[in-house]
């Protein structure tokens, strides 16, 4: 089975700890993590580890509570810096809005709609912003969105499935009956996996990987009532759809 993440966060990780994750990731069948950026350090590393690291793929981008600190300049700069690097990176990420971190949302939702502007498919955070997520999704015509760890209503999640978004199911599916329900609800062509490394765990406390993706895929064959190998098929087909790989 090929396997992928679309959203990990490698930087994170020390260097000892990442050669032993990439490791067993290699030895799960993963065959492509998305690590995501959001500010000025975590790009630049991300985009580092794509080059060491053959199934890394960059996404970098300005996060939602970074943004609300940055000022327009530095938004400024780390824009340009983007387009700079805009053929090396397979999608923009991670951005989108959060409104639990800060209480600011005109300068996020400025430099999330400036960032979905750009044109690359696109990993969306959306902490107790979902509604506003998903309605600016559509109004800025965004046909290449992945929902990460997407905490909306169900109401919600079926327009944002009409509406053609993926759904990037994390690694506590396993103790999270929101996630069991939302990846029993949207169709397996709309699913993709992640684990936010080193976040979302399995079990709460732990620290999450790119190989944990390899019991997400049994966790959603279990659901669907499909044969593991069938989800992570079509699940690699969605991946490669939408990052044209």
């Amino acid at each position: 089975m090929k396997l992928v993440d679309v959203h990990a966060h490698l930087d994170i990780f020390s260097e000892r700890d990442r050669k032993a994750v990439m490791a067993r990731a290699a030895g799960q069948g993963v065959t492509a993590i998305l690590s995501n950026g959001g500010n000025p350090d975590s790009n630049r590393k991300t985009l580092q580890l794509q080059e060491k690291y053959e199934i890394v793929k960059a996404a970098v981008g300005i996060y939602p509570a970074d943004a609300a600190e940055m000022s327009y300049a530095d938004i400024d700069k780390e824009l340009k810096f983007i387009k700079k690097n805009f053929n090396k990176i397979k999608a923009i990420g991670e951005i989108g809005l959060d409104y639990e971190k800060t209480s600011e949302r005109s300068k996020q939702q400025d430099v999330f709609e400036s960032q979905l502007a750009l044109g690359k498919p696109v990993i969306v955070h959306s902490r107790k912003a979902e509604e506003k997520v998903v309605e600016t999704l559509i109004s800025s015509n965004c046909k290449n969105a992945v929902l990460h760890a997407f905490h909306g209503s169900m109401k919600l999640v079926r327009k944002a499935a009409d509406a053609g978004f993926y759904f990037s199911i994390p690694t506590n599916i396993a103790r999270s009956q929101h996630f069991q329900t939302l990846a029993a609800a949207v169709d397996l062509t709309n699913l993709l996996t992640e684990t936010d490394a080193p976040y979302l765990a399995a079990e709460k406390g732990s620290k999450s990987e790119p190989a944990d993706v390899a019991a997400t895929i049994q966790e959603i064959a279990k659901i669907k009532n499909l044969k593991p190998a069938a989800v992570a098929e079509t699940i690699y087909k969605n991946y490669r759809t939408l990052f044209k790989q």
